[in-house]
C-alpha cells in the first residue's frame, strides 16, 4: 500500500514539475529558473519508468506523443532526458514479460497521447466547447489508461498514476496563472 501511495505521490510531482518548468519558459519567460524543475521531472520521470514495463509504456508513449507534435520547443527540456536516462542506467530498465504486446501497449497509449497534444492544439484554435474540454485536459490517453487497465489489471496503477500526474501539472498551472502571469 505505501508503495502504490509513493507511486501516486511521485506522478503528481512529476507533472508539477514538469508544469512549473514549462510554464517558466512559455509563460514566464525565465530560462534559467526552469532548468531545476526539469531536471527534477526528468529524475521523477525515470523513477517510475524503471518501476514497472506498465509505467515504463505509458511515460515512454507520453513523451513520444510529445516529441511527436512538437511540443519540445525549448533546450532546457534536454536536461529531463538525460536526468531519465541516468536514473534508467542506475535503477534499470524493468523486465517486459512479453515484448510484443508491450510493443502493442505503447503504440495504442502513443496514438492517444499523439491525439490529446493535437487534439489540444487544434481545439484551441477550431474545437467546440466539448471539444475544447476534452482535449484541454487530454482525456483520450486517460480513458485509453483506464480501459487498457481491464484487460491488464497490472496497468491500473499507471492509470490512475496519469490521472494524477495531470492533478499535479494543473495544479501547478493555476498556481502560475494566479501568482505569475
Amino acid at each position: 500500500m505505501n508503495e502504490i501511495a509513493v507511486t501516486l505521490l511521485v506522478y503528481a510531482l512529476a507533472g508539477l514539475t514538469l508544469k512549473v518548468g514549462d510554464d517558466l519558459l512559455d509563460e514566464m519567460s525565465r530560462p534559467g529558473p526552469s532548468w531545476f524543475p526539469l531536471a527534477l521531472s526528468g529524475v521523477l520521470f525515470g523513477f517510475l519508468m524503471s518501476r514497472s514495463e506498465w509505467d515504463l509504456a505509458l511515460l515512454v508513449s507520453i513523451l513520444l506523443g510529445v516529441l511527436a507534435s512538437g511540443k519540445v520547443n525549448h533546450p532546457q527540456f534536454g536536461i529531463g532526458f538525460i536526468m531519465i536516462a541516468c536514473v534508467l542506467l542506475l535503477r534499470g530498465v524493468p523486465n517486459i514479460t512479453d515484448i510484443y504486446l508491450w510493443i502493442a501497449l505503447l503504440l495504442v497509449l502513443f496514438l492517444a497521447s499523439a491525439l490529446d497534444e493535437k487534439g489540444n492544439d487544434w481545439a484551441d484554435t477550431y474545437g467546440t466547447a466539448r471539444a475544447s474540454w476534452f482535449f484541454r485536459y487530454r482525456l483520450t490517453l486517460k480513458v485509453v489508461g483506464l480501459l487498457v487497465s481491464l484487460l491488464w489489471s497490472g496497468f491500473l496503477i499507471a492509470a490512475i498514476g496519469i490521472w494524477v500526474f495531470d492533478l499535479g501539472y494543473e495544479i501547478a498551472g493555476r498556481l502560475t496563472r494566479k501568482y505569475y502571469v
